[in-house]
Protein backbone atom coordinates (compact mmCIF):
# COMPACT_ATOMS: atom_id res chain seq x y z
CA UNK A 1 0.00 0.00 0.00
CA UNK A 2 1.49 3.27 -1.04
CA UNK A 3 1.05 6.63 1.50
CA UNK A 4 1.54 9.99 -0.48
CA UNK A 5 2.60 12.80 1.91
CA UNK A 6 1.43 16.05 0.90
CA UNK A 7 3.61 18.50 2.78
CA UNK A 8 6.19 21.22 3.08
CA UNK A 9 8.68 23.78 4.98
CA UNK A 10 10.50 26.84 4.60
CA UNK A 11 11.37 29.37 6.60
CA UNK A 12 7.95 30.79 7.43
CA UNK A 13 6.24 27.58 7.78
CA UNK A 14 8.88 25.86 10.11
CA UNK A 15 9.48 22.06 10.86
CA UNK A 16 6.43 21.36 12.54
CA UNK A 17 4.52 19.61 9.36
CA UNK A 18 7.50 17.79 8.29
CA UNK A 19 8.06 16.25 12.03
CA UNK A 20 4.42 15.77 12.42
CA UNK A 21 4.58 13.37 8.81
CA UNK A 22 7.84 11.80 9.83
CA UNK A 23 6.52 10.29 12.64
CA UNK A 24 3.79 9.62 10.81
CA UNK A 25 5.22 7.73 8.40
CA UNK A 26 7.34 6.04 10.51
CA UNK A 27 4.55 4.55 12.47
CA UNK A 28 2.95 3.27 8.76
CA UNK A 29 6.44 1.69 7.69
CA UNK A 30 6.04 -0.10 10.77
CA UNK A 31 3.00 -1.67 9.13
CA UNK A 32 5.24 -2.33 6.12
CA UNK A 33 2.83 0.70 4.62
CA UNK A 34 4.85 2.44 1.95
CA UNK A 35 5.24 6.15 2.10
CA UNK A 36 6.17 8.39 -0.27
CA UNK A 37 6.62 12.56 0.82
CA UNK A 38 5.45 15.04 -1.67
CA UNK A 39 7.18 18.13 -1.31
CA UNK A 40 7.54 21.21 -3.63
CA UNK A 41 11.26 21.52 -3.72
CA UNK A 42 14.41 19.90 -2.59
CA UNK A 43 15.40 22.45 0.01
CA UNK A 44 16.41 20.61 3.09
CA UNK A 45 15.11 17.29 1.69
CA UNK A 46 17.83 15.37 3.43
CA UNK A 47 15.21 15.62 6.53
CA UNK A 48 13.20 12.91 5.36
CA UNK A 49 14.50 9.42 5.04
CA UNK A 50 12.11 8.50 2.79
CA UNK A 51 10.97 8.31 -1.18
CA UNK A 52 10.52 11.41 -2.62
CA UNK A 53 8.76 13.46 -5.37
CA UNK A 54 9.14 17.30 -5.87
CA UNK A 55 6.84 19.62 -7.63
CA UNK A 56 8.94 22.30 -8.53
CA UNK A 57 11.95 22.75 -10.19
CA UNK A 58 13.74 25.41 -12.26
CA UNK A 59 12.57 28.42 -9.18
CA UNK A 60 8.81 27.64 -10.04
CA UNK A 61 6.40 27.86 -6.96
CA UNK A 62 3.31 27.00 -5.78
CA UNK A 63 0.49 29.07 -7.41
CA UNK A 64 -3.03 27.53 -6.76
CA UNK A 65 -4.66 24.62 -5.65
CA UNK A 66 -5.60 23.03 -8.61
CA UNK A 67 -2.49 23.66 -10.44
CA UNK A 68 -0.72 21.95 -7.65
CA UNK A 69 -2.98 18.77 -7.23
CA UNK A 70 -2.33 18.57 -11.51
CA UNK A 71 0.66 18.84 -10.73
CA UNK A 72 0.43 15.79 -7.73
CA UNK A 73 -1.26 13.38 -9.84
CA UNK A 74 0.72 13.66 -12.82
CA UNK A 75 3.51 13.05 -10.74
CA UNK A 76 2.01 9.70 -8.94
CA UNK A 77 -0.13 8.61 -12.15
CA UNK A 78 2.32 5.77 -12.90
CA UNK A 79 2.61 4.46 -9.20
CA UNK A 80 -0.04 2.10 -7.88
CA UNK A 81 -3.00 4.48 -6.82
CA UNK A 82 -2.69 4.94 -2.60
CA UNK A 83 -3.91 6.81 0.39
CA UNK A 84 -2.57 10.54 -0.19
CA UNK A 85 -2.04 12.10 3.79
CA UNK A 86 -2.28 16.28 3.44
CA UNK A 87 -0.04 18.16 6.29
CA UNK A 88 -0.44 21.39 4.40
CA UNK A 89 -2.21 24.45 5.32
CA UNK A 90 -2.47 25.52 1.81
CA UNK A 91 -4.43 22.82 0.37
CA UNK A 92 -8.17 22.40 0.60
CA UNK A 93 -11.50 21.43 -0.80
CA UNK A 94 -10.61 22.00 -4.33
CA UNK A 95 -7.01 20.19 -3.66
CA UNK A 96 -8.68 16.94 -2.19
CA UNK A 97 -11.69 17.12 -4.82
CA UNK A 98 -9.59 16.69 -7.92
CA UNK A 99 -6.80 14.32 -6.02
CA UNK A 100 -9.81 12.19 -5.02
CA UNK A 101 -10.27 10.99 -8.75
CA UNK A 102 -6.78 9.54 -8.64
CA UNK A 103 -6.26 8.38 -5.47
CA UNK A 104 -8.27 5.96 -3.14
CA UNK A 105 -8.59 8.35 -0.08
CA UNK A 106 -7.98 11.61 1.53
CA UNK A 107 -6.48 12.01 4.58
CA UNK A 108 -5.89 15.89 6.30
CA UNK A 109 -5.16 17.34 9.24
CA UNK A 110 -7.36 20.03 10.05
CA UNK A 111 -5.67 22.16 12.48
CA UNK A 112 -6.58 25.91 11.54
CA UNK A 113 -10.28 24.66 10.94
CA UNK A 114 -11.15 27.79 8.67
CA UNK A 115 -11.73 25.27 5.48
CA UNK A 116 -14.51 23.64 3.81
CA UNK A 117 -12.56 19.96 2.95
CA UNK A 118 -13.53 16.56 0.98
CA UNK A 119 -11.61 13.95 2.75
CA UNK A 120 -12.15 10.51 3.66
CA UNK A 121 -10.35 10.70 7.11
CA UNK A 122 -9.86 14.20 9.62
CA UNK A 123 -7.36 14.41 12.14
CA UNK A 124 -7.86 17.05 14.83
CA UNK A 125 -6.43 16.50 18.17
CA UNK A 126 -6.46 20.15 19.50
CA UNK A 127 -7.75 19.87 23.20
CA UNK A 128 -10.03 22.61 22.63
CA UNK A 129 -12.34 19.51 20.45
CA UNK A 130 -12.25 17.10 23.71
CA UNK A 131 -16.09 17.22 22.97
CA UNK A 132 -16.63 16.18 19.56
CA UNK A 133 -19.78 18.05 19.70
CA UNK A 134 -17.21 21.21 19.17
CA UNK A 135 -16.26 20.96 16.19
CA UNK A 136 -17.78 21.56 13.03
CA UNK A 137 -18.63 18.42 10.68
CA UNK A 138 -20.45 20.62 8.15
CA UNK A 139 -17.15 21.56 6.73
CA UNK A 140 -16.54 18.68 4.87
CA UNK A 141 -18.29 17.75 2.41
CA UNK A 142 -17.64 14.07 1.60
CA UNK A 143 -19.93 11.49 2.91
CA UNK A 144 -19.13 8.75 5.63
CA UNK A 145 -15.85 10.78 6.62
CA UNK A 146 -14.43 9.00 9.71
CA UNK A 147 -13.32 12.11 11.44
CA UNK A 148 -10.67 11.47 14.49
CA UNK A 149 -11.12 14.01 17.03
CA UNK A 150 -9.56 13.95 20.04
CA UNK A 151 -6.08 14.78 22.37
CA UNK A 152 -5.35 10.69 21.94
CA UNK A 153 -4.45 11.14 18.82
CA UNK A 154 -1.60 13.61 18.93
CA UNK A 155 1.51 13.10 17.60
CA UNK A 156 4.41 12.74 19.69
CA UNK A 157 7.57 11.36 19.03
CA UNK A 158 8.23 7.81 20.73
CA UNK A 159 11.75 8.22 21.90
CA UNK A 160 12.72 6.97 24.90
CA UNK A 161 13.82 9.36 27.88
CA UNK A 162 17.33 9.11 27.90
CA UNK A 163 19.84 11.23 29.83
CA UNK A 164 21.58 13.74 27.75
CA UNK A 165 22.07 16.78 29.83
CA UNK A 166 23.62 17.18 33.52
CA UNK A 167 20.87 18.76 35.98
CA UNK A 168 22.74 20.28 38.93
CA UNK A 169 20.89 19.86 42.36
CA UNK A 170 21.94 22.79 43.51
CA UNK A 171 19.83 24.61 40.75
CA UNK A 172 16.68 25.39 39.74
CA UNK A 173 16.16 25.03 35.67
CA UNK A 174 13.66 27.01 33.66
CA UNK A 175 13.99 25.64 29.82
CA UNK A 176 12.42 28.36 27.20
CA UNK A 177 11.64 26.89 23.97
CA UNK A 178 10.13 28.19 21.06
CA UNK A 179 9.70 25.67 18.15
CA UNK A 180 12.21 24.03 15.73
CA UNK A 181 12.18 27.15 13.78
CA UNK A 182 11.64 29.92 15.82
CA UNK A 183 12.60 33.45 16.54
CA UNK A 184 14.90 33.93 19.47
CA UNK A 185 14.23 37.06 19.34
CA UNK A 186 10.82 36.97 20.86
CA UNK A 187 12.45 35.99 24.01
CA UNK A 188 15.78 37.92 24.24
CA UNK A 189 14.07 41.28 26.32
CA UNK A 190 12.83 38.51 28.68
CA UNK A 191 15.69 37.01 29.13
CA UNK A 192 18.14 40.24 29.58
CA UNK A 193 16.17 41.41 31.68
CA UNK A 194 15.80 37.98 33.95
CA UNK A 195 19.07 37.57 34.04
CA UNK A 196 19.97 40.53 35.67
CA UNK A 197 16.91 39.72 38.08
CA UNK A 198 18.58 36.73 38.85
CA UNK A 199 22.74 37.57 38.76
CA UNK A 200 24.15 36.05 42.00
CA UNK A 201 21.08 36.05 44.09
CA UNK A 202 19.50 32.98 43.01
CA UNK A 203 20.59 29.76 42.29
CA UNK A 204 18.44 29.61 38.95
CA UNK A 205 19.34 28.15 35.40
CA UNK A 206 17.96 29.66 32.28
CA UNK A 207 18.09 26.66 29.70
CA UNK A 208 17.44 28.28 25.92
CA UNK A 209 16.91 25.17 23.27
CA UNK A 210 17.99 26.82 19.93
CA UNK A 211 16.21 24.69 17.29
CA UNK A 212 17.97 24.05 13.71
CA UNK A 213 16.28 26.09 11.96
CA UNK A 214 16.10 29.33 14.75
CA UNK A 215 15.85 32.57 13.69
CA UNK A 216 18.08 35.32 15.49
CA UNK A 217 20.21 32.35 17.08
CA UNK A 218 23.08 34.57 17.75
CA UNK A 219 21.35 36.67 19.99
CA UNK A 220 20.70 34.08 22.36
CA UNK A 221 24.70 32.81 22.09
CA UNK A 222 25.49 36.38 22.85
CA UNK A 223 23.71 36.26 25.87
CA UNK A 224 24.85 33.16 26.88
CA UNK A 225 28.68 34.25 26.82
CA UNK A 226 27.52 37.35 28.90
CA UNK A 227 24.96 35.69 31.72
CA UNK A 228 26.39 32.69 33.56
CA UNK A 229 22.93 32.02 34.39
CA UNK A 230 22.09 31.20 30.91
CA UNK A 231 23.06 28.39 28.65
CA UNK A 232 22.13 27.42 24.97
CA UNK A 233 21.11 23.55 24.11
CA UNK A 234 21.31 22.73 20.53
CA UNK A 235 21.70 19.81 18.13
CA UNK A 236 19.71 17.63 20.24
CA UNK A 237 17.50 15.20 18.58
CA UNK A 238 15.86 14.05 21.71
CA UNK A 239 14.53 16.98 24.13
CA UNK A 240 12.41 14.56 26.13
CA UNK A 241 14.93 14.31 29.25
CA UNK A 242 15.60 18.09 29.34
CA UNK A 243 11.73 18.85 29.46
CA UNK A 244 11.06 16.28 31.91
CA UNK A 245 13.72 17.49 34.43
CA UNK A 246 13.46 21.20 34.17
CA UNK A 247 11.46 22.68 36.83
CA UNK A 248 9.68 24.84 34.53
CA UNK A 249 8.93 25.15 30.75
CA UNK A 250 8.21 28.18 28.82
CA UNK A 251 7.38 27.58 25.39
CA UNK A 252 4.60 27.81 22.42
CA UNK A 253 1.74 25.73 22.50
CA UNK A 254 2.05 23.25 19.42
CA UNK A 255 3.66 20.14 19.78
CA UNK A 256 5.19 21.05 23.33
CA UNK A 257 1.32 20.94 24.66
CA UNK A 258 1.03 17.29 24.59
CA UNK A 259 4.60 16.83 25.46
CA UNK A 260 4.79 18.46 28.59
CA UNK A 261 1.29 16.50 29.68
CA UNK A 262 2.88 13.59 28.89
CA UNK A 263 6.32 14.09 30.70
CA UNK A 264 4.45 16.05 33.76
CA UNK A 265 6.06 19.22 33.21
CA UNK A 266 4.59 22.34 34.80
CA UNK A 267 4.88 24.86 32.09
CA UNK A 268 3.43 28.81 31.04
CA UNK A 269 2.19 28.38 27.26
CA UNK A 270 1.73 30.90 25.14
CA UNK A 271 0.68 30.59 21.57
CA UNK A 272 1.97 32.74 18.48
CA UNK A 273 -0.15 31.58 15.51
CA UNK A 274 -3.28 30.55 14.80
CA UNK A 275 -2.91 27.08 14.74
CA UNK A 276 -1.97 26.81 18.63
CA UNK A 277 -4.62 28.58 19.78
CA UNK A 278 -6.48 26.59 21.87
CA UNK A 279 -9.39 26.93 24.94
CA UNK A 280 -7.43 26.88 28.56
CA UNK A 281 -10.58 24.89 30.48
CA UNK A 282 -9.57 21.74 27.68
CA UNK A 283 -6.10 22.89 28.58
CA UNK A 284 -6.97 22.29 31.74
CA UNK A 285 -8.08 18.96 31.56
CA UNK A 286 -4.58 17.50 30.12
CA UNK A 287 -2.78 19.61 32.87
CA UNK A 288 -2.46 23.10 31.75
CA UNK A 289 -3.57 26.21 33.28
CA UNK A 290 -0.87 28.99 32.40
CA UNK A 291 -2.11 29.86 28.93
CA UNK A 292 -0.60 33.48 27.75
CA UNK A 293 -0.18 35.34 24.24
CA UNK A 294 2.54 35.73 22.60
CA UNK A 295 2.39 39.92 23.13
CA UNK A 296 2.37 38.68 27.02
CA UNK A 297 6.01 38.25 26.66
CA UNK A 298 6.53 41.68 25.80
CA UNK A 299 5.13 43.06 29.28
CA UNK A 300 8.90 42.06 30.78
CA UNK A 301 8.37 43.08 34.34
CA UNK A 302 4.68 41.13 34.53
CA UNK A 303 6.47 38.03 33.19
CA UNK A 304 9.55 38.20 35.31
CA UNK A 305 7.17 38.70 38.62
CA UNK A 306 5.09 35.31 37.17
CA UNK A 307 8.07 33.31 37.12
CA UNK A 308 9.50 34.05 40.36
CA UNK A 309 6.00 34.00 42.07
CA UNK A 310 5.75 30.30 40.62
CA UNK A 311 10.07 30.10 42.04
CA UNK A 312 8.78 31.17 45.02
CA UNK A 313 5.48 29.00 45.66
CA UNK A 314 6.94 26.14 43.18
CA UNK A 315 4.74 22.89 45.10
CA UNK A 316 1.75 25.25 44.11
CA UNK A 317 2.66 25.61 40.54
CA UNK A 318 3.77 21.74 40.16
CA UNK A 319 0.74 20.86 41.75
CA UNK A 320 -1.74 21.86 38.50
CA UNK A 321 -0.03 19.20 36.53
CA UNK A 322 -0.85 16.48 38.69
CA UNK A 323 -3.78 14.25 38.39
CA UNK A 324 -5.33 15.47 35.00
CA UNK A 325 -8.76 14.65 33.63
CA UNK A 326 -7.28 12.87 30.46
CA UNK A 327 -4.09 11.43 30.73
CA UNK A 328 -2.00 11.92 27.65
CA UNK A 329 0.89 9.49 26.33
CA UNK A 330 2.83 8.74 23.50
CA UNK A 331 0.51 6.27 21.57
CA UNK A 332 -1.64 8.92 19.67
CA UNK A 333 0.44 8.11 16.15
CA UNK A 334 -0.36 4.17 16.70
CA UNK A 335 -3.88 4.97 17.22
CA UNK A 336 -3.78 7.22 14.19
CA UNK A 337 -2.61 4.16 11.97
CA UNK A 338 -5.03 1.30 13.81
CA UNK A 339 -7.99 3.48 13.05
CA UNK A 340 -7.33 4.58 9.24
CA UNK A 341 -5.69 1.12 7.80
CA UNK A 342 -7.04 -1.54 9.96
CA UNK A 343 -9.88 -0.77 11.82
CA UNK A 344 -13.03 -1.98 10.42
CA UNK A 345 -16.09 -0.25 10.05
CA UNK A 346 -15.03 2.97 12.08
CA UNK A 347 -16.65 5.16 10.17
CA UNK A 348 -18.11 7.55 13.33
CA UNK A 349 -21.24 9.06 13.04
CA UNK A 350 -21.67 12.92 14.88
CA UNK A 351 -22.93 12.76 18.26
CA UNK A 352 -26.52 13.82 18.79
CA UNK A 353 -26.36 15.03 22.70
CA UNK A 354 -29.37 13.77 24.05
CA UNK A 355 -30.32 16.67 27.05
CA UNK A 356 -32.85 14.72 29.22
CA UNK A 357 -34.50 16.87 32.21
CA UNK A 358 -34.62 15.48 35.10
CA UNK A 359 -37.04 16.61 38.03
CA UNK A 360 -35.21 16.52 41.19
CA UNK A 361 -33.74 18.58 44.02
CA UNK A 362 -31.14 21.08 43.89
CA UNK A 363 -28.05 19.67 45.89
CA UNK A 364 -25.56 22.85 47.05
CA UNK A 365 -21.92 22.96 48.31
CA UNK A 366 -19.72 25.45 49.70
CA UNK A 367 -15.46 24.78 49.08
CA UNK A 368 -12.99 26.79 49.46
CA UNK A 369 -11.48 28.32 46.30
CA UNK A 370 -8.43 25.75 44.87
CA UNK A 371 -5.91 26.73 42.92
CA UNK A 372 -7.32 24.75 39.85
CA UNK A 373 -10.08 27.47 39.47
CA UNK A 374 -7.68 29.79 38.75
CA UNK A 375 -8.99 30.34 35.15
CA UNK A 376 -12.21 30.30 35.90
CA UNK A 377 -12.33 32.68 38.73
CA UNK A 378 -10.83 35.17 35.92
CA UNK A 379 -13.42 33.96 33.75
CA UNK A 380 -16.16 34.85 35.73
CA UNK A 381 -15.13 37.82 37.09
CA UNK A 382 -14.91 39.68 33.48
CA UNK A 383 -18.44 38.55 32.11
CA UNK A 384 -20.26 41.57 31.83
CA UNK A 385 -23.19 40.74 34.32
CA UNK A 386 -20.07 40.90 36.88
CA UNK A 387 -18.02 43.88 34.71
CA UNK A 388 -20.92 46.30 35.05
CA UNK A 389 -21.02 45.66 38.84
CA UNK A 390 -17.42 45.95 39.89
CA UNK A 391 -15.07 48.93 40.79
CA UNK A 392 -13.53 48.57 37.66
CA UNK A 393 -15.19 47.61 34.61
CA UNK A 394 -12.41 46.88 32.34
CA UNK A 395 -11.52 42.95 32.10
CA UNK A 396 -8.43 41.81 34.48
CA UNK A 397 -5.93 40.37 31.74
CA UNK A 398 -4.80 36.91 32.18
CA UNK A 399 -1.09 37.98 33.61
CA UNK A 400 -2.18 40.53 35.89
CA UNK A 401 -4.39 37.73 37.19
CA UNK A 402 -2.20 34.90 37.38
CA UNK A 403 0.55 37.13 39.62
CA UNK A 404 -2.60 38.60 41.49
CA UNK A 405 -3.38 34.73 42.38
CA UNK A 406 -0.15 34.36 44.31
CA UNK A 407 0.36 37.35 45.83
CA UNK A 408 -3.12 37.82 47.26
CA UNK A 409 -4.46 37.59 50.82
CA UNK A 410 -8.06 36.77 50.00
CA UNK A 411 -10.17 33.88 50.81
CA UNK A 412 -12.76 33.02 48.12
CA UNK A 413 -15.23 30.15 48.76
CA UNK A 414 -17.86 28.69 45.56
CA UNK A 415 -21.33 27.89 45.64
CA UNK A 416 -21.89 24.60 43.56
CA UNK A 417 -25.25 23.44 42.39
CA UNK A 418 -25.10 19.80 41.60
CA UNK A 419 -21.84 20.14 41.44
CA UNK A 420 -21.86 23.26 39.14
CA UNK A 421 -20.14 26.49 39.86
CA UNK A 422 -22.84 29.15 40.51
CA UNK A 423 -21.13 32.08 42.90
CA UNK A 424 -17.70 32.54 44.00
CA UNK A 425 -17.71 34.76 47.17
CA UNK A 426 -14.63 36.24 49.11
CA UNK A 427 -13.40 38.37 52.02
CA UNK A 428 -9.98 39.82 52.47
CA UNK A 429 -8.36 41.30 55.30
CA UNK A 430 -7.61 44.77 55.28
CA UNK A 431 -4.54 44.88 56.69
CA UNK A 432 -4.20 49.45 55.46
CA UNK A 433 -6.88 49.86 58.03
CA UNK A 434 -4.89 49.55 61.66
CA UNK A 435 -7.21 50.24 64.37
CA UNK A 436 -9.81 47.38 63.55
CA UNK A 437 -9.27 43.67 62.29
CA UNK A 438 -11.85 44.48 59.59
CA UNK A 439 -12.54 42.03 56.63
CA UNK A 440 -13.64 43.13 53.05
CA UNK A 441 -16.62 41.66 52.03
CA UNK A 442 -17.55 40.63 47.79
CA UNK A 443 -19.46 38.64 45.60
CA UNK A 444 -19.95 37.62 41.94
CA UNK A 445 -22.08 35.02 39.80
CA UNK A 446 -20.82 32.53 37.75
CA UNK A 447 -24.07 32.28 35.63
CA UNK A 448 -26.85 34.15 34.47
CA UNK A 449 -29.38 31.86 36.46
CA UNK A 450 -28.19 32.31 40.15
CA UNK A 451 -31.00 32.70 42.26
CA UNK A 452 -31.43 35.42 44.69
CA UNK A 453 -31.84 32.45 46.62
CA UNK A 454 -28.81 31.12 46.22
CA UNK A 455 -26.64 34.11 46.76
CA UNK A 456 -28.27 34.73 50.15
CA UNK A 457 -27.73 31.03 51.02
CA UNK A 458 -23.71 31.84 50.05
CA UNK A 459 -23.94 35.42 52.06
CA UNK A 460 -26.00 33.84 55.41
CA UNK A 461 -23.21 31.02 55.23
CA UNK A 462 -20.33 33.51 55.41
CA UNK A 463 -22.10 35.86 58.06
CA UNK A 464 -22.51 33.12 60.25
CA UNK A 465 -18.47 32.00 60.08
CA UNK A 466 -17.42 35.41 60.86
CA UNK A 467 -19.62 36.67 63.74
CA UNK A 468 -17.11 38.02 65.74
CA UNK A 469 -15.11 40.09 63.13
CA UNK A 470 -16.13 43.33 61.21
CA UNK A 471 -17.23 43.27 58.11
CA UNK A 472 -16.78 46.44 55.39
CA UNK A 473 -18.44 46.43 51.66
CA UNK A 474 -18.86 48.81 49.30
CA UNK A 475 -21.51 48.49 46.32
CA UNK A 476 -22.28 50.93 43.38
CA UNK A 477 -24.96 52.86 43.46
CA UNK A 478 -26.50 51.31 40.47
CA UNK A 479 -26.12 47.55 41.51
CA UNK A 480 -29.66 47.53 43.00
CA UNK A 481 -29.69 43.59 43.72
CA UNK A 482 -26.88 43.69 46.04
CA UNK A 483 -28.33 46.83 47.82
CA UNK A 484 -31.79 45.50 47.71
CA UNK A 485 -30.43 41.67 49.45
CA UNK A 486 -27.73 43.83 51.30
CA UNK A 487 -30.09 44.35 54.28
CA UNK A 488 -31.25 40.87 54.69
CA UNK A 489 -28.02 39.74 55.75
CA UNK A 490 -27.11 42.52 57.83
CA UNK A 491 -25.61 44.59 56.41
CA UNK A 492 -25.25 48.68 57.18
CA UNK A 493 -25.00 52.08 55.74
CA UNK A 494 -21.72 53.89 56.93
CA UNK A 495 -21.43 56.94 58.14
CA UNK A 496 -20.73 59.32 55.43
CA UNK A 497 -18.45 61.35 57.20
CA UNK A 498 -16.48 57.87 58.05
CA UNK A 499 -13.02 58.27 57.82
CA UNK A 500 -12.66 54.87 56.69
CA UNK A 501 -14.76 55.19 53.49
CA UNK A 502 -11.88 57.72 52.44
CA UNK A 503 -9.27 55.49 53.09
CA UNK A 504 -11.33 52.52 50.79
CA UNK A 505 -11.65 54.58 48.10
CA UNK A 506 -8.44 56.19 48.12
CA UNK A 507 -6.85 52.26 48.47
CA UNK A 508 -8.77 50.69 45.80
CA UNK A 509 -8.79 53.90 43.51
CA UNK A 510 -12.64 54.11 43.26
CA UNK A 511 -14.73 57.40 43.13
CA UNK A 512 -16.52 57.30 46.76
CA UNK A 513 -19.92 59.07 45.41
CA UNK A 514 -20.62 56.10 42.78
CA UNK A 515 -20.77 53.51 45.56
CA UNK A 516 -22.42 52.86 49.01
CA UNK A 517 -20.34 51.97 51.65
CA UNK A 518 -21.44 49.25 54.30
CA UNK A 519 -20.14 47.77 57.78
CA UNK A 520 -21.96 44.77 59.58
Amino acid sequence: MNVYIRTNFSDKVGLGHLKRSTRFALEMKKKAINCIFVLDNDCLGNLVNFEKIFLYKNSKKFSSEIKDAKLFCKHTKNSEKGYVLIDDYRLGKKWEQYVSNCHKKIIIFDDLEDKEHFADVIINYNPKNISSLKYDFSRNKKDKCNFLINPRYNIISKQNIKKNYNFLKSKFYITFYIGAGGNQNTFYKLLVNLAKKINNSYNIKLLMIVGPLSKNKNLIYKLAKKYECIETISGYDNLYYIIKKTKIFVGTSGTAIFETAFLKTPSILFYISKNQESDIFSLEKIGHYFFLRSKDLLLTDKFIKLIFLVFKYYSRFQSFIKKPEIKIDNNGTKRLVNSIFFTQNNKKKKNIKKILKHKFKHTYKIRPVEDKDINHYLYCRNLEINKKNSSNYISVPILDHYIWWFKTNRKSYVLLRNGIKILYFYEEKLTFISKNNYLLSGWFACVKNCTIKEILQALNWQRNKNKKVKCISFIKKTNHLSIKLSKYIGWKNMDKKNKIINILARNFKINRNKFIFQER
